[in-house]
């Protein structure tokens, strides 16, 4: 959730902790926003465009399945 994310920040700061030497931050999801806050955020992403081309694909077919969609992983500098 977002809002956890913005209080962690708030807890880094208050702290004076410094990312990825101090303390470690990871983040679901991509955005705009989380390339530059604290140095840039760490973040790992579900392929959003694969996810719906393979849901758009049962749900054409009326099938049900498990499957592994990628995900990408955007190292930054909180780590």
């Amino acid at each position: 959730m977002e809002d956890d994310l913005v209080r962690l920040i708030e807890i880094i700061q208050d702290r004076q902790l410094i990312t990825g030497k101090d303390i470690g931050v990871i983040s679901y999801n991509e955005t705009p926003i989380k390339r530059i806050i604290l140095s840039g955020i760490t973040t790992i992403s579900t392929d959003f465009i694969a996810m719906g081309r393979e849901a758009a694909a049962l749900i054409s077919k009326g099938e049900k399945a498990l499957m592994p969609i990628p995900f990408k992983i955007h190292l930054r500098d909180s780590l």
